[in-house]
């Protein structure tokens, strides 16, 4: 619904704030705001955006995007701001934001936020500072001697700092810190705000996506292709030359020989086409057929190509190509397959990165099928029949739509609608195949219908990636307007 967690949660923080500033025992004037982990990455957008906060100290979180990015440290979703690092900032300009105004940036020795990236933050800080004439006690840094967590040792450096500067006297040091229980913290009657009445998030984004889709009118397909292009970010491709692409030795797989091809669809980034022979003796050279036959697979080629229907129709009628795009198949940064879905896993952590460039993972998967096409047109192919299982038939069917040589689109474990997806408190999909803000101009049946009589869908899945029904499927493609023609029996 193009909306950000991190949005909502300050936005939270905010209309809290416009609470505590209506009581009368508080002073306006002397504000502080602090939180470790989560609370301290809340500190930081808060600090920037809510000038009535007067003094801050985030806890475990300011570091730098890059050392982020080189540490391939993945993040929570409200610390993926979409589009920050596209638009050149780094997080010491949140910081920054409110120069003159007191900070205080803490961390942890053990911290897996790199303590490189949070000097390297208060030194832009401080030289900021410095430039404004401001006294040294406004910009402080203090690393405690721990791992990742608000210990003693910081929550006493905040104390001090925030006294400094509200005028109060340096407390008595405490000689052990009691904790005071979920009771007496708990700001509803069981520490739950769902249970005390509010709605949750998936109620207020179903919400969202109904309203969307009650006023979103169908676009025509000239139309939906420059929205998907536009919501893709999809990447100009080389009008004319194609990729450029290189022969690897050759793989087997269950007694059969499969030619293997690596394709430069944007340096570094790469796509590997697999070939499934007849003649194994031809696995050195890419003879392309006037008709090709390209699956597109779930996760891995391999697999499919091994376990699953799709890679077995064609067997003995002709040959079977099969493509891994970025992070797929032998991509895969994660050497066991279970890890691919994991919340946090790298797979997770490149979509959170391209949101934080403004970009699309999803596009760029996009762009690696259709460079590839590409390839395979400049080697001699005239009519493309693309297969797509499960995350590949989002691949095929957005790629179906740039194409001008695709003749049959076949949409295995397809979803059948990004609005189905909101509709449910859990969505098993991988992150990487949501594309931020799709339901503000189409669904996924607008790009169905655009393909007309080309598409078959076979078993479609739900939002938690199992099949639907087959009454259950029929049900929902009559709801969405799809013909009942386009749903496989097979």
């Amino acid at each position: 619904v193009g909306e950000w967690f991190g949005a909502w949660r300050a936005w939270d923080g905010i209309r809290a704030l416009d609470y505590l500033l209506s009581r009368p025992e508080v002073d306006r004037r002397r504000v502080g705001l602090t939180g470790n982990s989560g609370g301290g990455t809340m500190t930081t957008w808060m600090w920037a955006i809510e000038p009535r906060i007067t003094m801050a100290a985030p806890s475990c979180f300011v570091t730098t995007f890059t050392a982020n990015f080189e540490n391939e440290l993945p993040a929570d979703c409200e610390q993926y701001p979409p589009g920050v690092v596209g638009s050149g900032l780094e997080m010491a300009d949140f910081i920054i934001a409110r120069a003159p105004d007191p900070v205080l940036l803490l961390g942890q020795q053990y911290c897996f936020f790199d303590l490189r990236g949070l000097e390297e933050a208060y030194g832009e800080v401080r030289s900021f500072y410095d430039v404004l004439r401001v006294p040294p006690e406004n910009a402080r840094l203090f690393v405690g001697p721990r791992r990742h967590g608000f210990f003693r040792e910081n929550q006493e450096a905040m104390v001090d700092f925030f006294c400094c500067h509200a005028g109060l006297k340096r407390p008595k040091r405490v000689a052990r810190i009691v904790g005071l229980g979920a009771a007496a913290v708990n700001v509803t009657p069981k520490g739950n705000t769902v249970a005390a009445g509010a709605v949750p998030i998936y109620t207020q984004t179903a919400r969202r996506a109904t309203e969307l889709r009650d006023r979103r009118p169908a676009p025509a397909a000239d139309r939906l292709k420059t929205l998907l292009a536009e919501c893709l970010h999809l990447p100009e491709r080389k009008k004319l030359l194609p990729p450029h692409f290189r022969v690897l030795r050759p793989a087997h797989l269950q007694g059969r020989t499969i030619a293997r091809y690596m394709v430069e669809t944007e340096l570094p980034a790469r796509a590997l086409l697999h070939k499934r022979m007849s003649d194994a003796s031809r696995a050195y050279s890419l003879d392309v057929e006037k008709t090709v036959h390209l699956l597109l697979p779930h996760v891995s080629s391999a697999e499919d190509l091994v376990s699953d229907p799709l890679g077995h129709a064609s067997e003995g009628r002709h040959s079977l190509y099969a493509l891994d795009t970025r992070g797929m198949g032998d991509f895969m940064p994660e050497a066991e397959r279970r890890n691919f879905t994991y919340p946090y896993g790298m797979d997770y952590m490149y979509h959170g990165y391209g949101l934080l460039f403004g970009e699309s993972y999803l596009g760029r998967r996009v762009h690696d099928v259709l460079s590839t096409l590409d390839l395979l047109v400049s080697e001699g192919a005239r009519d493309i029949h693309l297969y797509g299982r499960g995350q590949g038939a989002l691949l095929a069917l957005f790629a179906a739509l740039f194409h001008s040589r695709i003749r049959k689109v076949v949409l295995k474990n397809a979803p059948l609608s990004y609005g189905d997806w909101t509709q449910a408190p859990l969505v098993a999909w991988p992150a990487a195949n949501f594309p931020r803000g799709v339901l503000h101009h189409f669904d996924i049946p607008d790009c169905i219908r655009a393909l007309g009589e080309k598409v078959t869908l076979r078993q479609p899945w739900g939002p938690d990636m199992k099949p639907l029904r087959a009454e259950q499927a029929r049900r929902r493609l009559k709801q969405l307007g799809l013909p009942l023609r386009r749903l496989s029996r097979s």
